[in-house]
């Protein structure tokens, strides 16, 4: 029972730190959300003004920043608090009323119960190197084409100014819708559909860039931690 115990906080481990990766996927074409408005000053000047690959560069050279990540599809609503700092990422988050606290570094990961005050910690080269999605994720590297990324709009959303980004398959069934800061080049909306037709949208609130405390990514003094790394080892 005890190994059953285990294995099952194992997954719950997994399951948090993936649960911000591929968030990203097809969008579709929707109408303006609740918190945003057109901005209507020179709108129509900014949007010719900004190509799609000079407002997603200002997103390259950030490395630090904690967001409020909240993912809504269909009848599930998630509610995450973020932080990274280079490779290093730790998410606050509540799964079935219990409070769990992930930090991934590199291929080293931990799972922290506060109040139970432990934590359990698997170091894996199977794994290798994890990548959890950040904001600056979804538009670094971007196949970068007048047919795929377009500027349409130029709006405030969640009280800054933002440019609407569509972005097109590349069979045109299906289009994505991306909120872009205007001032960091990164979103702050994704709304997206499947191929099944249900959308999702993913919101990052209460942005904050810069370098982190230098404590965000330990484990409090006094934690107990079990290593479940030589658990891994035995699972096919």
């Amino acid at each position: 029972m005890k190994k059953l115990n285990l294995f099952s906080l194992l997954l719950v481990m997994v399951l948090i730190v993936f649960s911000l990766v591929g968030c990203g996927g097809n969008k579709e074409n929707s109408s303006q959300p609740a918190g945003g408005q057109t901005a209507d000053k020179g709108a129509a000047q900014d949007v010719a003004d900004d190509s799609v690959e000079s407002l997603f560069a200002k997103g390259e050279q950030i490395e630090g920043m904690s967001y409020d990540y909240i993912i809504t599809s269909k009848d599930i609503t998630i509610n995450s608090k973020v932080w990274v700092e280079g490779s290093k990422i730790k998410t606050d988050s509540v799964v079935e009323g219990k409070n769990i606290i992930s930090i991934v570094d590199g291929n080293t990961f931990y799972t922290y119960f506060p109040e139970e005050r432990r934590a359990m910690k698997l170091t894996s080269d199977q794994l290798g190197e994890q990548k959890t999605e950040t904001p600056a994720d979804f538009t670094k590297d971007a196949d970068i084409s007048p047919d795929k990324y377009k500027v349409v709009d130029t709006v405030t959303y969640d009280g800054v100014e933002c440019k609407v980004v569509t972005v097109t398959s590349p069979d045109r069934k299906e289009q994505s819708k991306m909120w872009v800061r205007q001032d960091y080049g990164i979103p702050i909306r994704i709304e997206s559909t499947d191929p099944n037709g249900e959308k999702t949208i993913v919101e990052f609130k209460n942005l904050k860039i810069g370098k982190q405390p230098a404590d965000t990514f330990q484990l409090p003094a006094g934690v107990e931690v079990t290593d479940a790394s030589e658990m891994l080892k035995n699972i096919p």
